[in-house]
């Protein structure tokens, strides 16, 4: 059984970039607070504390099955549809559900669009938060010359049509494409990017201002604009760096960003920032991999917070790819609430870990396996949906 480290959530590695030697504001632009501290160590990686093995935690519970598909990567409703779900397959097809998840419709096909090699393919969609009105979704998918793409369409009808190039970003190889499309509080639409691919990040994409790869974009989702309160003046579409693999990140209600970086070789890692450190935030790709430190000669990119991750695990212990799930805010299982659940390609138990005032605390093995997981989503009633290669199901309770 795997060995879960948890530190201090949302810890910042130094208060900020101004700690490090050459400080910088968060637009990138010198600053004038001086050099660094005397003693202040240039954004070291704090030590964690070792979290207990995890155990089952009763009451009993099992997975579900809703049907068979092959390779869904997201699910969940539409804002405003309490009958309906909507998954996405990686081969390029977004699937219009009843709420026990069986077919009614294609609503968006790209299979003739969407490159399926490695890591690539259909990869997220979202809903805009204000879909009853405006009818547009947001997909994210790499394209058949394995580049991303970020379109939005309009529903007319049960079909997704009129479609809207909102970002185009070159991708240097066919791994590491990130792919997540998700709003945020504000209204506006975050884009997690891979840093490229390859290993080891080896132009050091995550931690330079002038790629997109390995961060968190934010933009507009009218226009495909840079959002406004984006921190890089330099890099305006930047919220965020410092990334290898941002498969799946979420929001919890009170705003806090529960973020999973996929590993390189050794670790895995799961971050949980406030709101007050999101902007700008560094989360230490590639001078650190979790808590340890990966490129000696890799050097941060000044301009906001550095993150460490909140919890980690090894790679030596099982496991190889973090999938980090939601927040459970349903009814069906009370003890869950409050609780994020997560769980990894390789390992396949389902874990929940909660929020505490200084950080997280026990992680709490569901036992519950679901080998070869992809993703979590939400039913329209709140409850808890788990995607593997080629299933869909609900975390219920009982056996």
């Amino acid at each position: 059984m795997r060995r879960l480290r948890t530190g201090a959530a949302g810890l910042a590695l130094t208060a900020a970039l101004s700690l490090v030697a050459t400080a910088c504001n968060a637009n990138g632009a010198p600053s004038t607070s001086g050099t660094t501290p005397a003693g202040t160590p240039t954004a070291a990686a704090p030590s964690s504390s070792p979290a207990p093995r995890p155990t089952p935690t009763a009451p009993q519970l099992s997975l579900q099955v809703l049907g068979s598909y092959p390779s869904p990567v997201w699910v969940g409703p539409a804002p405003g549809d309490r009958r309906h779900l909507f998954l996405a397959l990686r081969r390029g097809r977004v699937l219009q559900l009843d709420a026990d998840g069986r077919r009614l419709r294609t609503l968006l096909d790209l299979q003739d669009e969407v490159s399926t090699g490695a890591e690539q393919g259909l990869l997220s969609i979202a809903f805009d938060p204000a879909y009853a009105r405006n009818r547009r979704l947001y997909v994210n998918y790499t394209d058949q010359a394995g580049d991303t793409q970020v379109v939005a369409y309009t529903v007319v009808r049960g079909r997704a049509v009129r479609p809207q190039r909102l970002l185009a970003i070159h991708q240097p190889y066919p791994n590491h494409n990130g792919g997540l499309v998700l709003f945020d509080r504000t209204g506006m639409l975050l884009v997690g990017m891979g840093d490229g691919g390859n290993a080891g990040d080896p132009e050091n994409r995550a931690q330079d201002l002038d790629s997109l790869l390995g961060k968190i974009l934010r933009i507009h989702p009218r226009t495909g604009r840079p959002a406004p309160g984006n921190p890089y003046a330099r890099s305006p579409y930047v919220w965020a760096l410092g990334l290898r693999q941002p498969w799946r990140f979420t929001f919890d209600t009170n705003g806090d960003l529960y973020l999973g970086d996929v590993g390189q070789q050794d670790l895995e890692e799961i971050n949980v920032v406030p709101p007050r450190l999101q902007a700008g935030a560094n989360y230490g790709w590639s001078v650190y991999e979790g808590t340890a430190r990966f490129k000696e000669d890799a050097q941060f990119t000044p301009g906001g917070p550095l993150i460490a991750p909140a919890l980690t695990y090894s790679h030596a212990e099982g496991g190889c790819s973090v999938t980090v799930g939601e927040v459970y805010r349903g009814q069906d299982i009370p003890w869950l609430r409050g609780r994020l659940v997560f769980g990894d390609y390789c390992a396949g138990d389902l874990l929940a870990v909660g929020r505490t005032r200084a950080g997280l605390g026990a992680v709490a093995d569901l036992g519950v396996q679901a080998q070869a997981l992809q993703a979590f989503g939400r039913d329209p009633r709140g409850e808890l949906l788990v995607l593997t290669v080629d299933t869909l199901a609900r975390l219920v309770p009982g056996g």
